[in-house]
């Protein structure tokens, strides 16, 4: 074997089995049409969120009329959060009407712009190449994600929410709370937006692979 033909058969030994690994050299169609359907719905929890931020920085008098909406709830005064809210939350309204706007503004684009991300690697050509920037703005999304679902699920706690069941006087609304429904969404968001991290990160490792090298061809041995 001549000593080029031994080299090759070093970086084929080197290289990392991809099928071994479960990696195909391109994402299958039901992926690109799983990860479009999830970009959806990380959107509209996006759009959600910069909204009802945006609502509150418009909102002259939000101080008072966030003391008001936590005083008003069941949750403030009986409940898990009711020791949270009675010492923390009401002596200092001003911090935490503060704290929930400045969340729901940053959560919002975070989300959507990790959106916008996952629609444009869905694209061929050099719209959708990749970049350095991706794996590190998947974990961003992901910890948006699980927030954006801590912080629904603590206001649904708040107005003394309870797991929906069959109610007749819910024929003409919403079955499940708006704040409960959007806490698997968030959660679903932040595990899409994990498993892309893990999968970019992997991908941007240092002697990954972004194909499979061809198959080498042995030269005969020289007698």
């Amino acid at each position: 074997m001549t000593a080029h033909a031994r080299a090759q058969v070093h970086v084929r030994a080197a290289a990392p089995d991809r099928r071994r690994l479960g990696l195909t050299k391109t994402l299958p169609a039901s992926g690109n049409t799983a990860l479009a359907a999830s970009a959806l719905v990380q959107a509209a929890l996006g759009i959600e969120f910069t909204l009802s931020g945006l609502n509150k920085f418009a909102d002259p008098d939000y101080v008072a009329n966030f003391t008001s909406f936590v005083r008003a709830n069941p949750g403030a005064s009986s409940g898990p959060l009711s020791l949270l809210v009675q010492n923390l939350v009401l002596p200092n309204p001003a911090v935490f009407a503060t704290l929930l706007k400045a969340a729901e503004i940053t959560l919002g684009p975070v989300l959507l712009i990790g959106a916008i991300e996952i629609g444009r690697r869905r694209l061929s050509g050099r719209l959708g190449a990749t970049h350095r920037y991706e794996a590190g703005l998947a974990l961003v999304g992901a910890l948006a994600g699980a927030a954006a679902a801590g912080l629904a699920f603590s206001i649904f706690v708040l107005m003394g929410g309870v797991l929906p069941t069959v109610t007749a006087g819910r024929a003409f609304t919403t079955a499940i709370p708006v704040e409960l429904l959007i806490v698997p969404l968030g959660l679903a968001v932040a595990w899409m937006e994990l498993g892309r991290f893990l999968v970019l990160r992997r991908g941007a490792a240092p002697g990954a692979l972004a194909f499979d090298p061809p198959p080498i061809e042995q030269s005969p041995q020289k007698p």
